[in-house]
């Protein structure tokens, strides 16, 4: 089983969505995607209604491509809920949503808090790959989140992020870490260039349950991917027990 990271430059959400099917139909089957933050839309405020009224089309899509190819999907998109918009997680997996995750640390300096709300759960999700855990963005920072999944034990951890290019090396570096803290596969997929005004990092990367960079790339639209074992996964963790 293969894991893949997607990153690329955004542009309308018509091409980023073009850009990301044309990824899809690359993969192997039974294979884990992450797609970025807000990978369909960006982070495009005066339009964030619009976009997440989009959403559930835009899902019937994913979900569509991934009963085909027996994928199992993650990326997050602005979705309305009775409180208000979330920036969410959504894991797709043989063409059902599995599960969703709502970001909890909201991006203050770049005005998220203004338009979504918080999620409060750190939820852990089972799929076919074993357990996932997802860090959006931001929340790459936080140990108490990490420290929660920690407890978990997630087999592979999701990153998608839309991380600014001034702290790109911080996003190399945290990712890294994190996947020797919780001994686990560690997917990073950001975007990269200026859009909307913004210049993104990129150095997207997945990383082994030993820190090993498996795939990395520091710029450009690009498919990274590694292969899955459980097996190392279960080695590591034996080899070095970690409790708390």
């Amino acid at each position: 089983m293969k894991l893949y990271g997607v990153q690329f430059r955004q542009k309308s959400p018509q091409h980023n969505l073009k850009l990301v099917l044309e990824f899809l139909e690359k993969v192997e089957e039974n294979s884990l995607v992450l797609l970025p933050e807000m990978w369909y839309s960006g982070f495009d405020y005066e339009k964030l209604e619009e976009h997440a009224r989009k959403t559930e089309e835009v899902l019937e899509v994913l979900k569509d491509v991934s009963r085909k190819k027996s994928l199992t999907l993650c990326g997050t998109l602005p979705e309305k809920t009775k409180e208000g918009i979330k920036n969410t997680a959504f894991l797709v997996e043989d063409g059902k949503i599995i599960g969703k995750r709502g970001k909890i640390k909201l991006f203050k300096p770049f005005g998220e808090d203004k338009y979504f709300i918080p999620e409060r759960e750190n939820s852990i999700f089972k799929t076919k790959f074993g357990k996932v855990g997802i860090l959006i963005c931001f929340e790459l920072r936080f140990t108490d989140l990490i420290l929660e999944l920690q407890r978990e034990k997630p087999d592979i951890v999701l990153v998608p992020a839309q991380w600014g290019y001034a702290r790109r090396e911080h996003f190399r570096v945290l990712s890294k870490a994190r996947a020797i803290e919780l001994q686990a596969y560690l997917i990073a997929s950001d975007t990269w260039g200026e859009h909307l005004g913004v210049r993104y990092g990129g150095n997207s990367g997945i990383y082994s349950p030993w820190g090993e960079v498996l795939s990395f790339s520091e710029k450009g639209d690009t498919l990274l991917f590694a292969e899955y074992d459980p097996d190392y996964l279960k080695e590591v963790r034996e080899s070095l027990p970690i409790k708390i």
